[in-house]
């Protein structure tokens, strides 16, 4: 920095009275007469130079700054705005499930008006004969269910599900779990599908009530229906032969739980029963005879027996109170081996149909809703 400034071309400002007419050269102020200190002399034209010089310096700065602080504030939005659109339909997804457990069948919201089809496993049968249907129709008197029998005269999970794809049913009550194939089939179909647990039941053997055999572990069923064990004397029982009947798997859910992975070899003796009641019948007519079927529907039977599971070195029995009532703590405290959760299934295709699907899940899951379960001889899941 200069020690006197220089304003105008070829002149000197006096540092001490700021007089700024000194000719250059001259060594004393000619106004105050104190000695001028130069240490350079600095011309309008360098000083200018310098103003300008500084002025766009400060203007680079200040661009920049605004330049970079825009960059930040769009990558900053680039960079929140997928992450809120992530939230937001997740969020949205979420609440379009509309799945939640309410105190009474009343409370439930959204319940359609109309008349809903639906079938499916037989193991929820009991729950119309309790009156649970009764009871739903009473809260919301505008919702009307009807149930549609299955075609072929085969009912079951499985069979209905084939329903639902057709358009015939509004929603499925399912035995079971659904499998990656009914999944891929929805799709084709332009809508997915979401099974909601309502309750759990047990699967159970039954065998002729002449029969004396304590029970049966649960790998000596599957051996009976993969065709391995053919005779009651080897596993400890008569020497009388084995005819084993269950429910076609590929209509329902039953024998496909027992085996699983190895469902490909079921024994082809194995002979399909109609439904379970028709099983009941075969099995308590023919000595030597063993049947599969669902806690709920086999309930108070008394005309068939009804084996317990070895757990071990018990046997379990899947009813208590001389036959008059599931045995609820094993299945919970999953000491009974046997036991599957009961679905009912929604077609998420934004029409009437859902919304009945969705409302039919939420009244059986109500407090109210789960009571009436119970009474069904199945188990809450809450």
């Amino acid at each position: 920095m200069n020690t006197n400034e220089s304003y105008n071309k070829g002149t000197v400002v006096c540092i001490h009275c700021r007089y700024n007419a000194n000719p250059v050269g001259v060594k004393s102020c000619q106004k105050c007469g104190k000695q001028l200190v130069m240490t350079s002399i600095s011309t309008s034209k360098d000083v200018g130079k310098i103003d300008r010089t500084a002025w766009g310096f400060l203007l680079l700065i200040a661009i920049s700054f605004l330049i970079f602080s825009a960059f930040g504030y769009y990558y900053g939005r680039q960079l929140r705005l997928p992450i809120l659109a992530s939230k937001e339909k997740s969020s949205s997804n979420e609440s379009s499930l509309g799945i939640r457990v309410y105190d009474s069948m009343k409370e439930v919201p959204n319940v359609p008006s109309g008349t809903f089809n639906y079938s499916g496993a037989m193991a929820f049968a009991p729950l119309t004969a309790h009156g649970t249907h009764e009871a739903i129709n009473q809260a919301h008197p505008n919702f009307h269910l009807r149930y549609t029998p299955a075609r072929y005269n085969n009912p079951g999970t499985w069979t209905a599900i084939g329903m639902l794809f057709d358009g015939e049913l509004s929603f499925v009550q399912a035995g079971g779990s659904l499998n990656d194939q009914a999944y891929s089939k929805a799709k084709e179909h332009g809508f997915s599908l979401q099974q909601v647990p309502v309750a759990m039941d047990g699967i159970l053997v039954f065998t002729h009530p002449d029969l004396s055999i304590p029970g049966l572990s649960v790998e000596q069923i599957r051996d009976i229906y993969k065709g391995k064990i053919v005779n009651w004397k080897q596993v400890g029982g008569p020497d009388l032969a084995i005819t084993a009947f269950g429910i076609n798997p590929k209509v329902g859910t039953t024998i496909a739980f027992l085996l699983g992975s190895e469902l490909s070899s079921l024994s082809p003796k194995v002979k399909f029963m109609r439904d379970h009641t028709t099983g009941v019948r075969q099995v308590s007519s023919l000595p030597g005879a063993i049947g599969i079927s669902r806690t709920g529907v086999i309930l108070g039977q008394r005309s068939i027996h009804p084996l317990a599971i070895k757990n071990g070195n018990n046997y379990i029995p899947p009813f208590i109170n001389d036959g008059k009532q599931i045995n609820t703590p094993a299945f919970k405290d999953g000491t009974y081996p046997l036991t599957k959760r009961l679905f009912v299934v929604i077609r998420r295709d934004g029409t009437p149909d859902e919304a009945a699907g969705v409302a039919y899940a939420n009244l059986l899951l109500s407090k109210q809703g789960q009571q009436f379960i119970e009474k069904s001889g199945l188990i809450p899941i809450h």
